[in-house]
């Protein structure tokens, strides 16, 4: 059975809300992350992915562009799990927590990278939703 925590991205390429959408996109492209966290004092309050940063005013704080809630899963799931959750929740990404510590990502990347693929008659939807709708 393979788990999160064998295919998960350990680097957690992390902002807080009031960072500037240009400061997001430069860590980005720094990290090489198709995805970046928003954390405030630790907690993770949002994601963006990389075409959240796109286009408006790159002065604009994170915050604004952020999708939430966060969909987050445990280490200690199966890959099976975490590739039913992307499809069905229709994300891109999952942060990985155990005990509110923020231990890292999988995106559908990393489970291509480990040869698990998306669920068959599953699509995911185009990033960049805001608000209540849950991303990732």
């Amino acid at each position: 059975m393979n788990l999160v925590s064998e295919a998960m991205n350990r680097s957690v390429v992390a902002v807080s809300p009031d960072a500037s959408t240009a400061e997001a996109v430069a860590l980005a492209r720094r990290e090489h992350a198709e995805h970046v966290l928003v954390l405030e004092g630790g907690v993770l309050v949002g994601i963006l992915c990389t075409c959240d940063l796109e286009g408006g005013d790159s002065r604009d704080p994170v915050s604004e562009r952020m999708s939430l809630p966060v969909l987050t899963i445990r280490p200690d799931a199966t890959l099976e799990d975490a590739a039913l959750t992307l499809c069905e929740c229709e994300v891109g990404c999952l942060a990985v927590a155990c005990g509110g510590l923020v231990l890292g990502t999988l995106g559908e990347e990393d489970l291509a990278r480990v040869g698990v693929g998306p669920h068959p008659g599953r699509h995911h939807r185009h990033h960049g939703r805001r608000g209540n709708m849950p991303h990732a």
